[in-house]
């Protein structure tokens, strides 16, 4: 075929067949479902997805790629507005003769052409949507037939994916399936459900399209989701030629909602003359949806929605999916307490809403329409379409193909007309035309401010990164305390982890623990607010593509697909950044127990019982958050006196009310700890809470040594002696040289002043340089003055100097047990929003494992968390994962990160796990040690102090003790604490 006239034909913007012979073909917008069985057919379907091939250029040779899948993630680096050739042979069976046949692609990124066996049908637009074309008139049953695709990465594709993937996702991205239908058949097949004012009783409304010879009839079988069939008035209606509309009586059906999400099977015959001619069969869930004033009711209750945005990510295949990861991601949405997906910023596959029809996630499906005039990159101008009548059939096309699927799935509460786009002529046509065809959901638009003062074309309003306490003002449409302008407010993208603070996350990924805090006060003060419908995470998976070198073309992308990032940071990996509460391959990030944490549909209210009786009840109060679940539906177990398990009675407590939770009489003891948990009916944790009985005990690690203390001094150093440790300080520095343990070093040097201060911003929308920051350098250290003199049966050390213009004051008390109290004070440091102020050592690289115990945001976290209450680790781990491949290990335990990190890995040859390098909060202690021997420990009785350890570039292990700390560029709204840094001061203690 020549490429100059494929290019010209690319600018043809219809949607219709391209071939003269197609009389008698059905429309190229008409949705099918695939029949489970068809008269005279042994396989109604076959699946063409698998190996295909595909050619880069006219000359060259074919090759095997894998479909669904990105080309660019096959090693084929395509270039945008360049077409590129897929073919695929099959064996179309015998028996489809005298039939219908349908050929269905699920998503082709973004422009694509068809012939099939060298005739050319049609062509399409849009990268997400399903489409489906009948080639009957083009195949030839019973032998070999070949079909050719023609894909072209627009560069003005109105989904903007390949922007957001920052490189050209082009390709076959989803399924591609040939079936059969019969002559006479129906399509534009659509289910409603309406429920009775009581919502008792129900209406399964059906409405679909026919092509028949007028004498056939459809047959309807409602099976319940235990497998009993339901008893129909009327099951049986005439097919007719075009509209038709069916309603079956159903008596009090049960009702699907997320947390109970009952499925009926619908069974569909046509039958003709007596004999069936082919039957498909429908989940279907009935559930009402109504808008009342500033709530969202689901079969007449309210509801909150607590969820994530969605991206398609496969690992190594790119912007695409499989039945497996949208299971898998259905799952994760479930184990981590979220009842709400919006679909960003494209529909999803089928599969993933069959998933979540079955397992009971709300859903905002939106159609693939992004930054129309908004935050598109240069490279993808132009962006601004929203009122081109050019562009009309495409976001008009998009829209009908998106609503025609998936309209009968009842996890589906609304549509989605556009994303963070401005409005005009286009985004109103799609909202005429869904709200003329889909009567039963309402529809969201991003941003609603755009439409000014005109009628408005959307139900609920979209607003994106409210601060914590749910305020935003955005394009003239404003919420406070989480609701604004008497409708639903929605904050469909909120929350956002922390993914642009490179040397952060570098150096402290403990940010996405401290991120968790954040989405607490959001949920909780959502929750409580009439008017606010829900949030979503953005975003649930990492946005990052692990890119091969091409075998074919060169990574042009590279050169525009940095967000901003340095060049120390610029690898094979590209995307928008780590911004999930899971990764890639769905390994769980400390943003996931964060989530489950905060999104619990359960809050126990206390989590210390100061008073109580041995013997006795403990009487706990207890939050009800589910939308329609009465506590009595949940399983309790409690769990005291270090592992004795029992079982409560669970309280009956209605949705979105407060109750008392009742733990029977027991030998409790005082400052120990009940660990209270809630299941669902599969025993799988809801949330768990540790309560403390009395006041906590918490056992710190004690000094051991004994015997007096000896201060020696030579021409060059005081020399600190105890009974098995030394502690040299150099006269020059001031500092520590070497202290040892049993002749073992444990602190090479140190203390330093540690001094991280943001001066030119708080926090903002967007945050991806790092600010304008004064850091203390140990290279700055100028000491000016050092004394040591016993005080009884202590040494005291005092020590001042200078960072540049920071004076800075440091007394050591140090006792013959084996302690050493430091206090610290500094005057002539720039005011400004604190980092983080404390003092660090450096360490040696024979220290090697990790223990501590903290108080932590949470009361509850499992064993091996990130950043638990308590826990150990080694602080390295010798199994480094390769590029692109997939990981055998937990996410903390990883040392390399090929995103933030470039294609080198990590910052130093022998780089510590992220559980090691992430900072712990508020310890009581965090002990650093040696396999064999004794280490040190940092304490603090009154959990008020954080520790984290590091490696510089050089591979120096340093460890940081701060008496204060925040993230202040956490951004996008989030929570931090606004800390200043002055005055500065603080004290610490160190044990050996």
């Amino acid at each position: 075929m020549n490429k100059t006239f494929l290019l010209s034909a690319c600018l043809f913007m219809g949607q219709g067949l391209l071939a003269a012979d197609t009389s008698g073909t059905l429309s190229p917008e008409s949705a099918y479902l695939i029949p489970c069985e068809i008269s005279g057919v042994n396989n109604s379907s076959i699946l063409l997805s698998g190996t295909w091939q595909f050619r880069y250029d006219d000359k060259g040779k074919w090759s095997n790629v894998q479909v669904p899948g990105e080309l660019a993630m096959q090693g084929y680096a395509i270039k945008h507005d360049t077409p590129y050739l897929y073919r695929k042979s099959f064996t179309l069976p015998a028996d489809y003769k005298g039939k219908r046949t349908i050929l269905r692609f699920d998503g082709v990124y973004s422009h694509a052409r068809l012939w099939v066996n060298g005739k050319e049908v049609r062509e399409h637009h849009g990268g997400f949507t399903r489409w489906e074309t009948d080639v009957t008139g083009f195949v030839h049953p019973g032998k070999k037939n070949e079909i050719q695709l023609e894909i072209t990465d627009r560069i003005d594709d109105i989904s903007y994916a390949s922007g957001y993937g920052h490189h050209p996702i082009g390709g076959i991205l989803r399924d591609v399936t040939v079936f059969a239908l019969p002559e006479t058949c129906l399509y534009d097949f659509s289910a409603e459900t309406h429920l009775d004012t009581l919502y008792k009783d129900a209406v399964l409304k059906v409405s679909y399209q026919g092509k028949t010879s007028g004498n056939a009839e459809v047959a309807y079988t409602l099976t319940d989701p235990s497998g009993r069939n339901v008893s129909l008035p009327q099951a049986t209606f005439p097919l007719k030629e075009n509209g038709n509309s069916n309603e079956l009586s159903v008596r009090n059906p049960l009702k699907w909602d997320a947390e109970h999400p009952n499925l009926y099977t619908l069974a569909v015959s046509i039958r003709e003359g007596g004999k069936e001619l082919t039957r498909f069969s429908k989940r279907i869930g009935f559930r009402d949806v109504k808008i009342v004033k500033d709530r969202m009711l689901v079969n007449g209750l309210p509801v909150k929605l607590r969820g994530a945005c969605r991206h398609d990510i496969h690992p190594t295949l790119g912007r695409t999916t499989t039945a497996e990861l949208d299971s898998l991601d259905a799952i994760r949405f479930k184990q981590s307490n979220m009842n709400f997906v919006r679909t960003s910023h494209y529909p999803p596959s089928e599969k993933f809403l069959e998933y979540c029809d079955r397992f009971g996630i709300y859903v905002e499906c939106e159609t693939a329409v992004c930054f129309v005039d908004t935050y598109r990159q240069k490279n993808y101008a132009p962006g601004k379409t929203q009122d081109s009548a050019e562009f009309t059939p495409r976001y008009l096309s998009q829209c009908r193909e998106m609503v025609k699927s998936f309209r009968s799935h009842p996890s589906i509460l609304f549509w989605s007309i556009g994303n963070e786009s401005v409005y005009g002529k286009n985004f109103q046509l799609c909202w005429d035309w869904v709200k003329a065809t889909d009567t039963t959901r309402p529809v969201i638009f991003s941003y609603p401010g755009s439409v000014g003062e005109k009628k408005p074309i959307y139900d609920i309003l979209s607003m994106h990164y409210q601060d914590v306490d749910g305020n935003l003002n955005q394009w003239g449409r404003a919420t406070r305390n989480f609701q604004g302008h008497g409708i639903p407010a929605l904050f469909d993208e909120w929350a956002h982890p922390a993914c642009y603070t490179y040397k952060t996350l570098q150096d402290d990924p403990n940010i996405r623990e401290f991120w968790g805090i954040s989405l607490d006060k959001m949920w909780s003060g959502l929750f409580d607010a009439p008017g606010g419908l829900g949030g979503a995470i953005w975003g649930y998976i990492d946005e990052t593509f692990m890119l091969p070198e091409p075998k074919k073309g060169t990574s042009f992308w590279k050169e525009f697909a940095r967000t901003a990032k340095p060049e120390d940071y610029q690898g094979n990996c590209v995307g928008y950044g780590e911004w999930g509460i899971v990764d890639v391959w769905r390994r769980e990030k400390p943003e996931f127990w964060s989530t489950k944490k905060a999104y619990s549909p359960i809050r126990l209210l206390t989590g210390q019982v100061s008073d109580f009786t041995t013997g006795e009840r403990l009487i706990l109060p207890v939050y009800n958050r589910f939308d329609h679940t009465n506590l009595n539906e949940v399983k309790v177990r409690y769990t005291y006196n270090n592992g004795v398990e029992k079982e409560a009675v669970s309280p009956v407590v209605e949705p979105h009310q407060k109750g008392l939770l009742v733990i029977p009489s027991e030998d409790w003891k005082a400052g120990s700890d009940l660990l209270v948990s809630f299941l669902d009916a599969d025993n799988e944790l809801i949330d768990a809470f540790l309560v403390t009985l009395g006041q906590p005990v918490v056992a710190l690690p004690q000094p051991t040594h004994k015997g007096a203390l000896q201060l020696e001094e030579t021409s060059d150093r005081f020399v600190v002696k105890g009974n098995g440790f030394e502690i040299p300080f150099s006269k020059e520095t001031g500092l520590i040289d070497n202290a040892t343990v049993d002749g073992k070093t444990l602190i090479e040097k140190g203390p330093f002043l540690n001094l991280d201060i943001n001066l030119n911003h708080l926090t903002g929308a967007e945050v991806r340089k790092s600010a304008t920051k004064f850091i203390t350098s140990e290279a700055d250290w100028k000491k000016e003055n050092i004394t040591c003199e016993k005080r009884g049966s202590n040494i005291l050390v005092s020590l001042t100097g200078s960072y540049r213009n920071v004076r800075t004051d440091i007394r050591i008390l140090i006792s013959s047990e084996g302690k050493m109290e430091i206090n610290y004070l500094t005057d002539g440091q720039p005011n400004g929003f604190l980092r983080e102020t404390g003092l660090s050592f450096y360490l040696p690289e024979t220290i090697d494992q990790l223990s501590w115990k903290r108080k932590g945001h949470w009361s509850y976290y499992p064993a091996g968390e990130f950043a638990g209450n308590e826990g150990s680790t080694s602080l390295y781990n010798p199994n480094k994962v390769a590029y692109g491949a997939r990981p055998d290990q937990p996410w903390a335990d990883d040392t390399h990160d090929y995103y933030y990190w470039a294609d080198a890995g990590a910052n130093c040859d022998r780089p510590l796990t992220r559980k090691a390098k992430g900072m712990k909060e508020n310890i009581y202690f965090y002990t650093l040690s040696p396999a064999t021997g004794d280490g040190l420990s940092v304490i603090s009785p009154d959990a008020s102090v954080a520790c984290r350890s590091n490696k510089r570039a050089d591979g120096q292990l340093i460890l940081y003790v701060n008496n204060r700390w925040d993230y202040p560029e956490i951004a996008w709204g989030n929570y931090c604490k606004t800390l200043e840094a002055t005055p500065c001061y603080g004290k610490i203690e160190i044990i050996f």
